[in-house]
């Protein structure tokens, strides 16, 4: 009798949405830049909190505040039944989380309207109310769940309608930008692909504040000067308004118990 060398697997639900999140992704021709930024007054003014946001909303919503200033930022590139480019009207952003989700982790993008407004806590407070419950919570990916179960003939024409027929159906179902990181792990994701304009995704900081942000970008839209500018203004961001809410988290008052 033949040694039995393996068995095959029904693909989960969710890899099933990742597969065709990834598919597509490689449609695109996206191209990356980097730079090195120094955050250790950033990371000062966290540490003396007692409550401390995340650093996934400081970078979301720094990032947030150049895409909201820069319209060129927010052009989609859509290809039928001509080509054109739809121009978002507000910034918008999808930050991946990961989630279990029926006893299974998937890959999970939340979607946040205008992250540039919103208090820094009340981005953690959001993204941690939907990674307990994606499905409920999340109606973007409950729908890419239910579009998963139908055979793949149909679900990759789907995904190529959104993204690249209508822009009203495309603004609804993708941000104007990604964020996504591996650092907690102490890694770096040199060039993950994504169906946004941009991807934001950073690496781990070290003990001198230093780390390495990176934009991956749709360069039928953009060329380089603007996302490296980009990244520029978000430093800046970073170093100015970042800090500036979170010096006055640390002086509101504190109810005594």
């Amino acid at each position: 009798m033949p040694e039995r060398l393996g068995r095959s697997r029904r693909l989960p639900i969710g890899r099933r949405v990742t597969c065709d999140f990834v598919y597509a992704s490689m449609r695109m021709p996206m191209v990356a830049v980097q730079m090195s930024m120094n955050v250790a007054e950033v990371a000062a003014a966290r540490d003396a909190l007692g409550v401390r946001p995340s650093w996934c909303s400081i970078f979301t919503k720094a990032y947030a505040k150049v895409i909201a200033s820069r319209p060129d930022m927010r052009r989609a590139y859509l290809s039928f039944p001509w080509e054109r480019m739809y121009e978002y009207a507000s910034a918008t952003s999808d930050v991946v989380v990961e989630a279990s989700v029926h006893d299974e982790l998937a890959l999970v993008s939340v979607p946040i309207k205008n992250p540039e407004t919103r208090p820094l806590l009340d981005l953690d407070r959001h993204l941690n109310w939907c990674k307990e419950n994606p499905i409920e919570r999340v109606p973007h990916y409950r729908i890419a769940r239910w579009v998963a179960l139908f055979p793949r003939f149909i679900r990759r024409p789907a995904w190529w309608f959104v993204l690249n027929v209508s822009g009203y159906l495309r603004s609804m179902f993708f941000s104007t930008f990604g964020v996504t990181t591996v650092g907690k792990w102490g890694v770096e994701s040199l060039r993950p692909i994504a169906p946004w304009i941009s991807l934001l995704h950073y690496g781990m900081i070290d003990a001198d504040g230093n780390l390495t942000v990176r934009l991956t970008f749709d360069h039928r839209v953009l060329d380089g000067s603007g996302p490296s500018t980009a990244l520029v203004e978000m430093e800046r961001f970073l170093k100015t308004d970042i800090v500036g809410e979170l010096k006055a988290l640390g002086q509101e008052p504190r109810i005594a118990s």
